[in-house]
C-alpha cells in the first residue's frame, strides 16, 4: 500500500500534503526498537484470547526456525558489525548471520536475529526458545541437531 493511500486510510480528512522523500527521511529518525515493540504487539495480540483463529497442526503450534547468511551493503561501518566473506578473488563482501523463527500455519515471523558471520546458528536458534511455549513443535533442517541442542529444548521446558 502507497504511504498516501494508507495516511488516507487512517485520516481521511487530513489537509497536509507530504512528498514520498520527506516520508523517506522522516522514516530514518524512528528507532528499530519502536519497530521491534509494535511487531511484538501485534503478534502477541493475536495470539491472545484468539484461540478460534490460531491453526494448529494436531494440536500443535508448528514452528519452523533457521538461518542463513545475507549479504549487506559494503560499508565500513556494517563490516565493522557484521564482518565480511571472501571469495575465490579475495574480494571482501560484507555478510551477517540471520535467524528467523515462523509460525508456519498462521504465516507469522515471531522473531528475528541479525548477527555478525562468525555466530553460529545453533546458539542464534537457542536464543528464539523464549518465543516458545508448551504445545510447540518445532522444525529444524539437518544441521542444527546435537546431544547439546536437544538437551536445551528439554531444559527449557
Amino acid at each position: 500500500m502507497e504511504i498516501g493511500n494508507f495516511i488516507s486510510f487512517l485520516k481521511p480528512n487530513i489537509g497536509s500534503k507530504f512528498t514520498k522523500s520527506a516520508f523517506v527521511q522522516a522514516r530514518m529518525t524512528v528507532k528499530p526498537e519502536v519497530l521491534k515493540k509494535l511487531s511484538q504487539t501485534l503478534i502477541d495480540e493475536f495470539y491472545t484470547d484468539n484461540d478460534k483463529a490460531i491453526k494448529l497442526w494436531e494440536e500443535f503450534r508448528l514452528l519452523a526456525i533457521d538461518g542463513s547468511r545475507i549479504t549487506l551493503p559494503i560499508t565500513n561501518e556494517l563490516k565493522s558489525i557484521y564482518g565480511d566473506a571472501k571469495n575465490q578473488t579475495t574480494t571482501g563482501i560484507v555478510q551477517a548471520r540471520c535467524s528467523v523463527i515462523y509460525d508456519v500455519k498462521n504465516n507469522y515471523v515471531l522473531g528475528g536475529i541479525l548477527a555478525p558471520l562468525n555466530s553460529g546458528e545453533r546458539k542464534l536458534a537457542l536464543s528464539h526458545l523464549l518465543h516458545c511455549k508448551s504445545n510447540d513443535l518445532l522444525i529444524y533442517d539437518r544441521g542444527y541437531p546435537s546431544y547439546g541442542f536437544i538437551y536445551k529444548h528439554i531444559k527449557k521446558d
